[in-house]
């Protein structure tokens, strides 16, 4: 308008024509100064139209390549774990079961057929398999075949049974931990395979009810097992062939003395000796129940299993 004493609307239709790249064709710059113009704002407005595009789909073509580096880093995590435990559903349960699981260093694989919880995984650096845990293939990226175990915190009982049936037969040595809500999916399954069967709102009613009956003993008990600053623990320790325990009494072992620590139980074959004796011998493979620090405990743990083929 100012260098070519034009209208507004000319000199709209004129910046319209130029950013555009189309041209004028029937009308142009007629003084030195206008043609100057021209030259910059054709350069400033195309290269900056180019430059936001370019910007753009770079963005988006690095999005995914990160994507899918990710997720293929990812994959060969999982594919090299061996000794993990799997859990199944990254709901209200199974969150609380991967919170754990974490504070514990354990390692793990989660199974999510939500694509926002699986997502909200992938942005925990969580690793995680997405697809229906009903399915071998499935359970075979997640590495059943190589697992220690599987916990399916699934919402629907019928559900549960499934992924237990399905885990058993590629796997019949896992061990598996199940979910249930109603009572009379317990005995379903067991008869599918599983190992253990938890009902949570069942425990949720014990600890409601242990609450108010005995508060410090769950108050300890809570210390115990979820309170990472007490820096006390209860252990399962399997007692190997060539272990220094073998045939020898808990006063001699000098467990308590030496390690700090208390065998409140012993898991022999399929009984349980609770508050063994001092004279008690230690047999092999009997599994000490050990109450005491994290520390002594992993020390109690590695010369009791000095038996590579006991692990």
């Amino acid at each position: 308008m100012l260098l070519e004493q034009v209208s507004f609307f000319d000199a709209l239709y004129w910046a319209a024509l130029t950013i555009t790249t189309v041209g004028y064709g029937d009308v142009v710059p007629r003084t030195f100064g206008g043609r100057v113009f021209t030259v910059v704002f054709v350069t400033t407005g195309v290269g900056t139209a180019y430059y936001t595009f370019w910007l753009l789909v770079s963005m988006t073509i690095e999005g995914q390549m990160q994507d899918i580096l990710g997720r293929r880093g990812m994959h060969r995590k999982i594919a090299s774990l061996k000794n993990h435990i799997i859990v199944c559903g990254a709901g209200k349960v199974g969150s609380n079961v991967i919170r754990r699981l974490q504070n514990e260093n354990e390692e793990f694989v989660v199974v999510e057929k939500d694509q926002a919880l699986y997502e909200n995984l992938m942005e925990q650096k969580v690793l995680a398999v997405f697809g229906d845990a009903t399915l071998d293939e499935v359970l075979l990226s997640a590495g059943i075949l190589t697992a220690k175990g599987i916990i399916t915190a699934l919402s629907h009982d019928a559900d549960n049974v499934y992924v237990t049936l399905t885990a058993k037969s590629l796997n019949p040595e896992l061990n598996i931990v199940a979910r249930a809500d109603r009572p009379e999916a317990e005995e379903k399954l067991m008869r599918a395979g599983a190992t253990t069967v938890v009902f949570p709102s069942v425990m949720g009613g014990r600890q409601m009810v242990s609450a108010i009956t005995k508060p410090i003993i769950l108050d300890f008990v809570e210390n115990l097992f979820y309170n990472q600053e007490l820096h006390m623990d209860i252990a399962e320790i399997m007692v190997c062939p060539n272990s220094f325990l073998v045939g020898k009494s808990f006063i001699a072992s000098n467990i308590k003395e030496r390690f700090d620590s208390i065998v409140v139980a012993i898991k022999r074959g399929d009984g349980l000796i609770t508050n063994p004796r001092a004279t008690e011998i230690i047999l092999d493979g009997d599994i000490l129940i050990v109450l005491g620090q994290r520390s002594t405990l992993s020390e109690l743990n590695a010369l009791a299993q000095q038996d590579m083929e006991c692990e």
